[in-house]
């Protein structure tokens, strides 16, 4: 086989798990999610976000992904494919154990992610 055929393949594969996962997160999903990430008096996380603020030290979290600021505000339906594709290569080029760190850090900057990237940060976390 022709590498291109095997990366269309790769590729048709991860789309289609992505698909399966986005509609398997979006029917799992409370209504309201603006309550505390954290249930009960002790702090423990409730694990209905992508990552959990409880434990984060934000004055040592720093990504060189300054680019990303400018999403700001932009709601997650918003994003067009180069969007997504922008987040996604600065997530795939980080090391394994940077990734909460930067969903955390992402979230304190009032960025939110494509729901594509939260599904694929949601997998690498599990």
């Amino acid at each position: 086989m022709s590498s291109s055929i095997i990366i269309a393949i790769v590729f048709a594969l991860l789309a289609t798990g992505m698909y399966i996962l986005r509609h398997a997160y979006k029917n799992n999903t409370p209504a309201d999610e603006s309550h505390d990430h954290h249930d009960g008096e002790d702090g423990t996380c409730c694990g209905k976000h992508t990552n959990c603020a409880k434990g984060y030290d934000n004055s040592n979290l720093y990504f060189d992904d300054e680019e990303l600021d400018r999403f700001k505000g932009v709601r997650p339906e918003e994003y067009t494919d180069a969007d997504i594709e922008e987040f996604r290569q600065v997530l795939y080029t980080m090391h394994e154990n940077e990734v909460e760190n930067w969903a955390h850090c992402i979230e304190t900057r009032g960025i939110e992610l494509p729901q594509e990237i939260k599904d694929e940060i949601l997998l690498m976390l599990q």
